[in-house]
């Protein structure tokens, strides 16, 4: 028989508990690199090759499209503030079944998403060292892998010295380039028409991608009651100033169509503005924060599978936690293999899709569970969304919007991933009895 805890989540042995290690600074870095570098590096160029200067409306309807979704997925954080993120959500209130869906596609989402992360990276890496990409993403994803071994407050602090100096760099970027902006390259604002808006907004809210990292560890955060939600904010609140400055940069000196063409676009618009020097900036930022999103991805993918370890429906030698650093290191060392076969592959159009599909897809069993706990009159958390009757249904419609623009790659790489989730799940066997079955299923 399952044990639970006074919050309705299953109990857990004292050494399958992770340790409060990371304060509000080390939450929003985590946020803010998870955020940042894959979204300014890799798809400002890919919207504004979509959608022309008209990325800009783009990325303002992906925040807000962010922003509904995140309001709820704070209060979930502070009502379950567990290893896992959004699959604890689920789990906790909708059952194993749909905790087992919700965290078998959050999982795959950012396995998907690390290849446009790490092979960014590895381009980056190719423009100054001629290192092949595929190698460059392979030793950046052993490296995050040796420092997360090492401590999760290691890992965390020195995420925050890699996202302080990325965003320093990345304003040098837009402040550089301002006088450089032409108001021509602005006209026709919709070249594409008004659908290239919304399959440029997917990619946008990949961009954006980040907040939920932070309720993913949620269960090693200090004081989650306060620090869950505010760095959740605070993460959307500074990227979106930054996130429209560098497109507007970007569209303003260089054509859509050469944006969305280059491999390393904002160093070809740092170049056009600024030559070498200016190009030298942002090829050192992007690999200092195409490598902070690496790390950030690989803490959530960990999280999520040991939580789901620790909840036997994968294989319980991934709850496994080092009683020195307090991580889950065979999580770690699996989810890295898994981060590398992605690099491999060398796809990065079809991770950025099959993945963006899932992230969106990931969002909507949380927000059911926040609505049947609103229903069952469940208390009031320290932070509580404002104005639910508006907030929830609009944050549905946002989902449904973005994953009808994920388009036919997207929802077939995506729902190929849920439909060999539900395979295992029932191979596994029925988790609607006592409890998850253990592993191997007798």
């Amino acid at each position: 028989m399952e044990h639970t805890g006074v919050d309705g989540t299953p109990g857990h042995d004292r050494e399958r508990r992770l340790r409060r290690e990371l304060g509000l600074r080390e939450a929003v870095a985590l946020g803010i690199g998870g955020t940042v570098g894959g979204g300014i590096y890799v798809l400002v160029g890919a919207a504004a090759g979509r959608a022309g200067p008209a990325a800009l409306l783009a990325f303002a309807l992906a925040f807000l499209a962010a922003l509904l979704i995140a309001l709820p997925y704070a209060e979930l954080a502070c009502r379950y503030p567990l290893a896992g993120g959004g699959y604890a959500f689920a789990r906790a209130v909708l059952g194993p079944r749909w905790g087992f869906l919700m965290g078998w596609g959050y999982w795959g989402a950012y396995v998907f998403v690390s290849g446009y992360v790490t092979l960014g990276f590895g381009g980056y890496l190719a423009a100054v060292t001629g290192v092949p990409p595929v190698v460059g993403a392979l030793g950046l994803v052993a490296a995050c892998l040796g420092l997360n071994l090492l401590g999760v407050r290691v890992s965390g602090r020195a995420q925050a010295v890699v996202v302080g100096v990325a965003l320093l760099g990345l304003a040098g970027f837009a402040l550089w380039g301002l006088p450089s902006v032409q108001a021509a390259r602005f006209e026709p604002f919709l070249p594409h028409g008004p659908q290239s808006v919304l399959a440029a907004s997917l990619l946008a809210f990949l961009a954006f991608g980040g907040f939920d990292m932070v309720a993913a560890a949620g269960e090693e955060i200090d004081r989650p009651e306060r620090n869950l939600p505010r760095a959740i904010l605070l993460t959307l609140a500074c990227v979106l100033g930054l996130y429209l400055l560098v497109c507007f940069v970007a569209v303003g000196v260089l054509p859509g169509e050469t944006l969305g063409a280059s491999s390393a676009s904002l160093a070809d618009a740092a170049d056009r503005f600024g030559g070498a020097g200016a190009r030298r900036l942002v090829v050192l930022t992007a690999l200092l924060t195409t490598a902070a999103t690496a790390n950030a991805v690989l803490v959530v993918t960990s999280r999520i599978a040991f939580a789901m370890a620790r909840d036997r429906l994968l294989p319980h030698a991934l709850a496994a936690v080092g009683e020195r650093t307090a991580t889950p290191g065979a999580s770690l060392v699996a989810n890295a293999l898994l981060l590398g076969l992605v690099a491999l592959t060398g796809s990065v159009a079809f991770a950025a899709a099959a993945g963006g599909f899932l992230y969106v897809a990931h969002f909507v069993p949380p927000l059911a569970a926040l609505v049947v706990l609103r229903r069952r009159g469940q208390g009031t958390p320290a932070f509580a969304t404002p104005l639910p009757g508006a907030v929830l249904p609009m944050a549905f419609a946002a989902c449904a919007v973005l994953l009808a623009g994920s388009g036919v790659t997207g929802a077939a790489g995506g729902l190929g991933w849920l439909a060999a989730g539900l395979a295992c799940h029932r191979l596994w066997g029925s988790l609607s009895r006592a409890g998850p079955p253990a592993w191997p299923p007798a």
